[in-house]
C-alpha cells in the first residue's frame, strides 16, 4: 500500500504544531501561569488543528482499493466499483454508481488549474498514483475490466442514507474518530482561550 500525503501540508502541519508549542512555552516564559488557559487554549487550537487538517490526511492506494482519509471521515473505494477520477476543487473519485468524493490530502488546484484533467496540475502526482494502481487492477488476470463506461454522470442513489452511509454504495465511508478528537480539541481550545 502506497499512501500520499502532500509535501506543503506537511509543512504547514508541523508549523502549526510548533507554532502551538511556541505560545506555550512564550505564555510559560512571559506569564507563568497567570492567564495560563488563554495560552493553553490558543496553543491546543494551533496544534490541533495543524494535526487534523494538514498531517492526518492521506490516500492510501493498495492494490484492488483507494482509501481517502480526509480530516473527520475515511472513504473507501474498491477499484472494481471506481468509474473514473476528477479534479475540480481537489481530486474526486468518482463510483460506478455516480457518487463522487473528494480527498482533503489531494491539493486543491488553482483558478488556472481547475479545467485540466485529474492527471496535469497540482494533483497530478497522486492521480498517477491511483490511476497506475487502477491500470493494474484492470489488466490483472483474476479481474475483469468493466464491461460499461461511465459517459455521463449517473444521479446519486436515492435509497442513500441521510448521514452519507451506504450499505451498498461503492464507497465505504467510517468516521475517523482521532480526526473527529483532534476537531474537538481545537474547539476545546478556542472556546478556553475566549472564556477561561
Amino acid at each position: 500500500m502506497e499512501i500520499y500525503r502532500s509535501r506543503s501540508s506537511q509543512v504547514w502541519g508541523w508549523l502549526c504544531v510548533g507554532l502551538g508549542a511556541a505560545i506555550l512555552l512564550i505564555q510559560l516564559i512571559g506569564s507563568g501561569l497567570n492567564g495560563f488557559s488563554v495560552g493553553f487554549g490558543v496553543a491546543v487550537a494551533f496544534a490541533a488543528v495543524g494535526a487534523a487538517a494538514f498531517l492526518r490526511p492521506a490516500v492510501a492506494v493498495g492494490r484492488d482499493a483507494v482509501e481517502f482519509r480526509n480530516v473527520t471521515q475515511t472513504v473507501a473505494i474498491p477499484f472494481s466499483r471506481l468509474a473514473g477520477l476528477e479534479a475540480h476543487w481537489s481530486l474526486e473519485l468518482v463510483g460506478d454508481d455516480g457518487t463522487k468524493v473528494g480527498s482533503f490530502a489531494a491539493p486543491a488546484r488553482s483558478g488556472r488549474d481547475r479545467l485540466k484533467s485529474p492527471e496535469d496540475g497540482a494533483s497530478a502526482e497522486v492521480a498517477t498514483l491511483i490511476t497506475s494502481a487502477w491500470d493494474a487492477y484492470r489488466a490483472a488476470p483474476t479481474t475483469a475490466a468493466p464491461t460499461t463506461a461511465v459517459s455521463s454522470p449517473v444521479p446519486a442513489r436515492a435509497d442513500a442514507s441521510a448521514d452519507g452511509s451506504d450499505a451498498g454504495g461503492a464507497f465505504t465511508r467510517r468516521p475517523d474518530l482521532v480526526g473527529i478528537g483532534l476537531v474537538a480539541a481545537a474547539l476545546a481550545g478556542i472556546a478556553l482561550a475566549v472564556f477561561g
